[in-house]
């Protein structure tokens, strides 16, 4: 569960760490390249069952539901982070 303060980089972190854990066949070098840019699908080939519980984990990290439509698009970890705060956001 999330417990810092709700700022876009602490946001960002925790979801960078997640996406490492959960996909969990990274190299160390692969590793160190994970940034906000990320692309999800092109740039580790990730499949929708992965993709899938990630964002499950996400989800239950952050407390949040958003819609199949609040995630739309989003392919880029930094448009994770921006989906998670918004959510996190409308709780408050």
């Amino acid at each position: 569960m999330f417990k810092g303060k709700i700022t876009r980089e602490a946001v960002i972190k925790d979801i960078i760490s997640i996406f490492i854990e959960e996909i969990g066949f990274f190299d160390d070098h692969e590793k160190k390249t994970i940034n906000e840019n990320t692309h999800i699908i092109k740039d580790f080939k990730i499949d929708g069952d992965d993709i899938s519980f990630f964002i499950m984990e996400i989800e239950k990290y952050f407390s949040v539901k958003p819609t199949i439509e609040d995630w739309g698009e989003v392919v880029r970890l930094y448009e994770i982070a921006d989906v998670v705060i918004k959510k996190m956001n409308e709780k408050s």
